[in-house]
């Protein structure tokens, strides 16, 4: 009995890294709020860490008038991104552990990739 108690009070002692933070936050999002409509023509499907590369991907669904490759074929989409991760507080612990952010957008009348971009920390510094 007292290993026992020595046990539990040594997990509950366990401080979360930054990865298992990430991963919780990741799998509480996948598990209660996903999908998620974001707008009339986006719908916010998924994310993904991967603790290797320290990357959090998102995957987006577009469909409508947004569901356009001549829409995404500009650098204005991925231009304004790369402006929110850059002022996005919310994700400040994450860009000062240098994390990478992935961005993926699938047509949904095709089911083809429509922008696919990875920002690393040199890109938002």
């Amino acid at each position: 009995m007292p290993l026992l108690i020595a046990a539990m009070a040594l997990a509950s002692c366990h401080k979360q890294t930054f990865d298992e933070r990430v991963m919780e936050d990741v799998n509480h999002f996948n598990e209660k709020e996903a999908p998620k409509q974001i707008d009339l023509y986006t719908s916010f499907d998924s994310m993904r860490y991967e603790k290797e590369t320290q990357t959090v991907s998102y995957f987006y669904t577009i469909s409508g008038d947004a569901d356009s490759e001549e829409l995404f074929a500009s650098k204005e989409i991925e231009m304004e991104l790369l402006k929110n991760l850059r002022n996005s507080i919310q994700l400040k612990p994450h860009k000062e552990h240098g994390m990478q952010f992935h961005y993926r957008y699938i047509s949904n009348e095709h089911g083809t990739p429509l922008l696919d971009v990875t920002f690393t920390p040199d890109d938002y510094k």
